[in-house]
Formats: C-alpha cells, sequence, structure tokens
C-alpha cells in the first residue's frame, strides 16, 4: 500500500529537493559520482578469524560495530583514495581479506628465511633471536637489534 503525501507540504517539497539533480538547483546527483566511496581493511579478531567487518555489527552489538568501523575509511577524493590503497586500504572487503592473507604469508616467509639464515650465526646472536622468537606468538621477520653500546652523540641546544 502507497503513502500519498500532499504535494505542497513541506515534506514534499524536501524530497523533490533531494530528487532534483545539482545541476538543476537540487540536491540529488548529477548521475555517478565517485567519491566519497569507502575503501576497507582486514584485521584478525581476538578468535584469530580474519574479517572484515562484523556481522554483530548490524543487530546493535556494540564491540562488533567499533570492529566494523575500524575495518572501514571513505575518501573523498583521487589522491585520498591512492595514498589509502598504498597503506593497506582495499576497495572491496573480499579484496581487503585477500590483502591480509598475501600480507601474512609474505610476513612467514621473510620468518622462515630469517630462520634459515639464523643457522650460519654466533651463539650469542642465536640466543638474542631465540628470545625475540619466545617473547611473542607472532611471526618476527627481523630481530629488533641492540642499540650500540659507546658514548652518545652531542646534542646541540640553540
Amino acid at each position: 500500500m502507497s503513502i500519498i503525501h500532499n504535494p505542497d507540504s513541506e515534506y514534499s517539497r524536501e524530497l523533490a529537493k533531494w530528487d532534483t539533480p545539482k545541476m538543476h538547483q537540487g540536491m540529488g546527483a548529477n548521475g555517478f559520482e565517485a567519491y566519497p566511496t569507502m575503501l576497507y581493511k582486514a584485521f584478525a579478531r581476538d578468535n584469530g578469524k580474519v574479517m572484515c567487518g562484523d556481522p554483530l555489527a548490524a543487530v546493535g552489538d556494540a564491540v562488533g560495530e567499533a570492529f566494523a568501523r575500524s575495518c572501514q575509511l571513505i575518501v573523498h577524493d583521487e589522491e585520498g583514495q591512492e595514498k589509502a590503497i598504498r597503506q593497506g586500504w582495499a576497495i572491496n572487503p573480499d579484496e581487503a581479506i585477500d590483502k591480509y592473507e598475501r600480507n601474512m604469508v609474505d610476513i612467514a616467509e621473510a620468518t622462515a628465511k630469517r630462520h634459515y639464515a639464523d643457522q650460519g650465526m654466533s651463539e650469542s646472536a642465536k640466543k638474542e633471536s631465540l628470545v625475540a622468537d619466545n617473547s611473542t606468538h607472532e611471526q618476527v621477520p627481523e630481530v629488533p637489534r641492540k642499540k650500540k653500546r659507546g658514548r652518545q652523540p652531542l646534542v646541540q641546544v640553540n
């Protein structure tokens, strides 16, 4: 059943403004406008599942909504979109999940190469590498190096 509104009412006049394109002094789009657009990024949840958004956000779950918002970015121009894509954002959620998984594979390969290279290191360097591996459950593709001993450089005060 349809609802009929009086064409002279304030409500009908407001609807008409939004249905009229901007080129005819309305508020609606002139056609397809690419921007603003939304980009997506996938993250691993606490349970280890990789997601881009959360289905619980639709039912009002505050944690799900916060996670879903963290997976989305709105860009307003082409330059902002290119910058965001270089930072790891993707055009759609499926691409975002694929990008996350490819990144994890790259990290795993770098870690495997580091473990292979560790075989030729000295015992003290191997211990340092083992401490770095045991400090986290995540992959460690590069062992953080200790600062060199010696005198600190002089800082000039102006």
